[in-house]
């Protein structure tokens, strides 16, 4: 494996907004510019501040033990996230000039990723970062299989960049979301409704992968999960004398049904899980993740998904373990 997932050195910095782009129905692309911003690893993220970095975010609150505040739902909904939120890195290459591009995806869900939603060219995102520790790339020529459902689809974009840049070619992606409009994805032509690669998705750096593209509903690509592409891929092709290499990011219940159907089909697996983070830097603890520990006498300890990860081996991970009878 290569050192991919080496920590990388972190700094906080002011980025001037290049570009917010509507990608899809909710989700937005927002491209920054630095002057120095050090390098990173697919898989990686960044904390950042969805709100003006000047802007008061909390209000005096009459309290006593005779009259206890009411705070009403327009309350609660109208302040300005206090903590910084986590976003996978989707690109970042650097310009002649020096200049670093950092690109994001961002659903817009919550008061903090409309903000982002509503930035423009020159404004100004406040970022921390690179975090964590990104994917871990086979030094062999393995077949290298990304797999990315809705919000997990970015890290994987990134990956595609650096696999493209390393000189890699047997490799594929599988995109998926639940529905067309919320495919966060330039589609360049017309997916196969029979979970055939094709040329069909525009990846960072201009990287010639073939992609196979699911919409659970039918309404773009194959018809089902990415997990049922994976499936239907390997009946057809993955069982070479090299077994592929799964590399996949999504929501919790695709994960796991990722390592169950990974683990039947004999494939290595590697993780970016998602997890909520007050910080990014370990000290709040929020993050923690079950992995095995043969030390431990339960056999178990608790990782931090933001210091430890958030990618992980498969099988390190307690709560992706193969179910009895799965």
């Amino acid at each position: 494996m290569s050192n991919e997932a080496t920590a990388q050195p972190v700094c906080a910095v002011r980025a001037r907004v290049d570009a917010c782009t509507l990608v899809c129905r909710e989700h937005v692309a927002i491209e920054c510019v630095v002057d120095a911003f050090p390098p990173s690893a697919p898989g990686q993220f960044l904390q950042l501040l969805c709100r003006d970095s000047e802007a008061a975010v909390s209000a005096l609150v009459e309290w006593s033990d005779e009259c206890r505040p009411t705070l009403s739902d327009k309350d609660l909904r109208a302040s300005a996230p206090f903590l910084r939120r986590p976003f996978s890195i989707a690109d970042q290459w650097s310009t002649p000039g020096g200049d670093v591009h950092v690109r994001v995806l961002s659903r817009a869900v919550g008061p903090g990723t409309r903000w982002l939603a509503r930035l423009r060219a020159g404004d100004t995102l406040d970022i921390t970062g690179p975090l964590g520790r990104g994917f871990r790339i086979p030094t062999d020529d393995a077949p290298l299989f990304l797999l990315g459902g809705g919000v997990g689809i970015p890290p994987l974009l990134y990956l595609a960049r650096r696999l493209h840049e390393l000189g890699r070619r047997n490799v594929l992606v599988c995109f998926g979301a639940r529905t067309r409009d919320l495919l966060p994805l330039r589609l360049v032509q017309e997916p196969a409704c029979d979970a055939t690669p094709t040329r069909c998705v525009e990846l960072p750096a201009g990287a010639p992968y073939s992609a196979i593209v699911a919409g659970d509903d039918g309404s773009v690509g194959w018809r089902g999960s990415v997990v049922d592409a994976l499936r239907a891929w390997h009946a057809r092709h993955g069982r070479g004398d090299h077994p592929a290499v799964v590399f996949a990011c999504g929501p919790e219940a695709m994960l796991k049904a990722v390592a169950r159907t990974t683990r039947a089909l004999g494939l290595s697996c590697q993780l970016c899980i998602e997890r909520q983070m007050g910080c990014g830097l370990g000290t709040c603890l929020s993050c923690v993740v079950r992995v095995r520990d043969a030390v431990q006498p339960t056999g178990w300890r608790w990782a931090l998904a933001c210091q430890d990860g958030p990618v992980f081996d498969r099988d390190d991970l307690l709560d992706y373990a193969a179910v009895p009878g799965a």
